[in-house]
């Protein structure tokens, strides 16, 4: 209702174009013109029965225009009501409306108020409260759902929020950033939940092998979650970090101090000749890393050093042993195993003994720092040993008989060593050089550096060459003419190797002179009837007489005659007094082991290439 109710004589006087398109006021007008007619005309009959002289009839006339006045006036009250009310309800739309857009970050929508209805109006700014509503309530939602993702992510975390102001909303970019701050957080939450799990993994790990019990609560909290259990602040992440390298230190020590006893171990029991079945029972009661086996470690070493003082002596002299191995394998010269004066000690002590333990150590740390060089000092003397044994073996004398493929596998080797002995001589210096520039002195080997080393085996090795070549050239020299001593004929046909034999064979007279006085030497006699055995044996006796006084010229001649064919071809023609055998005549003089002189004849050859003569082989061999 309002308040102050207007007076009809206030109000705007009638205008007909009001009416004008509206039905329904032309009806109420017309309607409302008839009824007044019709009760101003009931009135007026009325009075005039009553009589005008009876009343007062300006009074009555008064008193129906202020009640019908005051009717209307209130009708219209009522109607200024309704429109009050509407407006009024315009009005917290609107303010609703600018709440929403400022909420949402959008300008507020404007309406055209002018002669539209308060009906249309409203409906107009229901329907934009509507929409926006309706897009407020989505991001009230999202918003509401970051944040609690944040506050739980945070807790868990262990972290403060950033938390924005629900009104107004964020902005998009403010709410695009938050839902991106929150997507990080659960990838970080992600990673330490698998960060947690596999550190509660190794230390579980660890905790089970070195058999330990843990000793702070959150030490026992981590041991005792399930494994749907985190902890995965950034406290407790720490905390869990720095225990997992806690352990790990720990058990790195435990095992390292573990393999440190039971290699002394090994070695007191070695040294104290313990029984191999008192270790196998140790080992086996004592596995494994834990704490329970580095105490009885402990206890056995402690053991052992009381049954070493009793035995200190040869203890000792076993060390020296060892330090020599050493020396050995770290090409120590002698001087610097005489600085170790120690050495000749005879003041058997627990002191004496743990210096020769350093020394000791002090060598096997050399030797793996320079196990490298070690290494390929002793691929480099294989290599070099082998290649000096092939060049001596290509001047051997039945090299080309080339049995087995011998001569391929030799030249095999002989490639192989071409290829591998300068890559492993480069390495050697380019080690060297590294070890000059680290240590600031030469990698010596037994005195030499590497690069002495190498030049003193090159030079070595062409000494040995040069000294080959005069020693047959004194050979050479020392060899008689030809008159007196000619190159024979081979027995084998060989395209490199030319072995003096007799050319022919001697003279059946020559034979018998020398079957005759070898005979005399003390050879055992034979029964030499006409049976059929004994003719056997005496032609088997003859053919051994035969063939032992040939191995014996062939074994003379080689031994004067040169290995070659290129030294034959040399001597030959660096000779006056012989000639080609291919025409003329040679004289040759045959002798026996004994130095018997058979025969000497001159042979006429042919101009052309004469076949070599073929040894004679007796009729009737001897199966035996």
């Amino acid at each position: 209702m309002c308040d102050i109710k207007r007076r009809l004589s206030q109000m705007d006087d009638f205008n007909e174009k009001m009416f004008e398109g509206k039905p329904w006021a032309e009806k109420l007008l017309s309607e409302s013109i008839k009824l007044t007619k019709k009760a101003v005309a009931n009135w007026c009959h009325i009075v005039c029965k009553i009589g005008e002289a009876e009343v007062d009839l300006d009074d009555y006339v008064t008193i129906f225009l202020q009640q019908i006045e005051t009717l209307y006036e209130d009708l219209i009250a009522d109607v200024d009501t309704i429109h009050e009310k509407s407006l009024d309800k315009i009005m917290k739309l609107l303010e609703k409306l600018e709440n929403l857009c400022r909420d949402l970050h959008v300008p507020i929508p404007t309406f055209n108020y002018e002669g539209v209805p308060l009906s249309e109006v409203r409906l107009q700014i229901v329907q934009k409260v509507d929409e926006f509503e309706a897009l407020a309530q989505i991001r009230r939602r999202e918003f509401s759902e970051l944040q609690q993702k944040e506050l739980k992510l945070c807790a868990c975390l262990g972290r403060a929020p950033r938390l924005l102001p629900g009104a107004p909303l964020p902005l998009p970019p403010e709410l695009e950033e938050l839902k991106a701050y929150v997507e990080n957080l659960e990838t970080e939450a992600m990673e330490r939940e698998e960060v947690f799990f596999q550190l509660k993994e190794k230390i579980v790990e660890i905790v089970s092998e070195l058999e330990m019990c843990p000793n702070l609560e959150f030490e026992k909290d981590i041991l005792n979650l399930s494994n749907t259990q985190v902890r995965i602040t950034d406290a407790e992440m720490e905390q869990l970090r720095q225990f997992h390298d806690q352990l790990v230190k720990r058990l790195a020590d435990v095992t390292e101090e573990v393999e440190e006893l039971r290699s002394r171990i090994d070695d007191l029991w070695k040294k104290l000749e313990v029984d191999l079945v008192e270790r196998d029972d140790f080992r086996a009661r004592h596995v494994g890393h834990s704490l329970k086996t580095l105490e009885a470690l402990k206890e056995e070493l402690n053991r052992l050093k009381a049954m070493k003082k009793a035995k200190l002596q040869s203890f000792i002299l076993k060390q020296r042993d060892e330090l020599e191995e050493w020396w050995e394998k770290c090409h120590c010269t002698q001087k610097q195993r005489d600085d170790f004066t120690f050495y000749y000690s005879d003041c058997f002590t627990e002191d004496l003994f743990d210096i020769h333990e350093r020394e000791i150590e002090k060598w096997k740390n050399y030797h793996e720092e320079n196990s490298e060089i070690f290494a390929l000092l002793k691929e480099f003397k294989t290599l070099w040993t082998e290649q000096i044994e092939l060049e001596s073996n290509s001047k051997g004398a039945n090299r080309y008989k080339n049995r087995g493929g011998q001569l391929l596998i030799e030249e095999r080797k002989r490639n192989k060593l071409k290829k591998r002995l300068p890559v492993v001589e480069d390495k050697l210096r380019s080690l060297a050089q590294a070890y000059l520039v680290r240590n600031g002195q030469e990698f010596e080997t037994f005195g030499q550096t590497i690069d002495d080393y190498i030049q003193q085996l090159h030079e070595n090795k062409e000494r040995d060459f040069k000294q080959k070549l005069s020693a047959k050239k004194q050979l050479r020299e020392q060899q008689p003419s030809c008159s007196s001593r000619l190159p024979t004929t081979p027995r084998h046909c060989s395209k490199r190797k030319v072995t003096a034999t007799p050319a022919t064979e001697p003279s059946k007279k020559a034979k018998l002179a020398v079957l005759k006085k070898v005979s005399k030497t003390g050879l055992p006699k034979f029964n030499t009837s006409k049976t059929k055995n004994n003719r056997r044996r005496s032609s088997a006796h003859k053919q051994r007489l035969r063939s032992r006084l040939f191995k014996s010229s062939d074994k003379e001649n080689q031994s004067n005659v040169s290995t070659t064919y290129h030294d034959f071809e040399k001597e030959i023609s660096a000779r006056d007094a012989c000639r080609s055998t291919i025409g003329g005549t040679i004289g040759l003089q045959v002798t026996n082991p004994e130095g018997i002189r058979i025969k000497q004849e001159n042979f006429a050859i042919p101009s052309g290439i004469a076949p070599l003569p073929r040894t004679p082989r007796p009729k009737n061999p001897s199966k035996f």
